[in-house]
């Protein structure tokens, strides 16, 4: 019976990634182990999930008690460390993102199999009502406590740290908090009047505004102004009650590390964040100075009253 299961389950899967990797490569003993995840489920279709999910196997796999999302990448992968980091933060955030039903490490390669949520992509666009369920979907994640030992995690004052001046400068990133990090409107779910979370390819521990930092970033980028979007992330108590030097040193970071991007890479969506994260700079710089220049001590500014003559000196 394992065997019958296994061998359909491969042969939807190779249909459903047709144009990716082909699961052709996975031998008896890694399939075995994934049909006996499934705990007996029969898959009786499938079909490519590719396009917003960054794994060489995106699949959604239809079975008897309903369908399950499969993302995967061979085991040399030069990312496969994401599928670990995914796995490790699935227990903390089952409340807010499908749960993780089964993952495998076998013959070569990583599979993670995920609860399917049927829903679309939360939209940015300014005056759209996924906003507000986003906020809430931060708030809710904000909550989550993250145990001493969090596995594989990356810390905010590493992976920013070589975009700043001085790398010590990062350790204002540092926190205990759990952060997504990647607020692409693809990793936002929008099912049935909620937002879930999905693609936890990189859960950071760092400092808890950091998430509506990234998410203020991608929003710009769907049409609002540095200022609207500030007020938006302002909704969250983090982000409010910052320092905002703090602040500042993270756009700075992600000017570095967009330009880094777009340089590399290209693409239209890497050039559109390039410049977002400039566009949210100077912005930052224009309030900075417009701050200080209101702040000046009135007896530093000059007077539009004549001068009076100064009474001449004794001889």
């Amino acid at each position: 019976m394992h065997a019958e299961r296994c061998s359909r389950l491969l042969q939807i899967c190779v249909r459903a990634a047709a144009g990716l990797l082909a699961w052709v490569g996975l031998t008896s003993p890694t399939a075995i182990l994934a049909a006996d995840h499934m705990q007996g489920d029969w898959p009786t279709a499938g079909r490519d999930a590719g396009g917003s999910y960054h794994s060489p196997l995106a699949a959604i796999i239809d079975t008897r008690d309903g369908k399950v999302f499969v993302k995967g990448l061979p085991a040399d992968h030069p990312r496969v460390i994401t599928q670990e980091r995914e796995a490790a933060a699935a227990p903390l955030v089952s409340r807010i993102s499908p749960a993780l039903l089964w993952h495998f490490d076998e013959a070569g390669w990583n599979v993670l199999g995920f609860e399917h949520i049927p829903g679309r992509a939360a939209v940015y666009s300014p005056g759209s009502p996924d906003l507000d369920l986003i906020v809430s979907l931060m708030e809710a994640l904000s909550r989550i406590q993250v145990p001493a030992d969090p596995g594989p995690l990356k810390r905010a004052e590493d992976r920013w740290k070589t975009y700043t001046d001085d790398p010590a400068d990062a350790l204002t990133l540092a926190g205990g908090s759990l952060t997504h990090t990647d607020w692409m409107p693809d990793n936002v779910l929008i099912s049935q009047g909620r937002a879930w979370l999905v693609d936890w390819a990189w859960p950071t521990l760092g400092a808890a505004w950091i998430d509506p930092a990234s998410w203020l970033l991608r929003i710009m980028a769907r049409g609002h102004t540095a200022a609207e979007a500030e007020a938006h992330a302002a909704r969250l108590p983090a982000y409010a009650t910052a320092d905002p030097a703090h602040i500042s040193l993270f756009v700075r970071a992600n000017v570095r590390m967009w330009n880094e991007i777009e340089q590399t890479n290209g693409r239209p969506w890497a050039k559109i964040m390039a410049h977002t994260a400039r566009t949210w700079a100077q912005h930052r710089s224009t309030r900075i100075l417009s701050t200080q220049s209101s702040r000046r001590s009135p007896t530093g500014a000059r007077s539009s009253a004549p001068r009076q003559p100064s009474p001449r000196r004794a001889v």
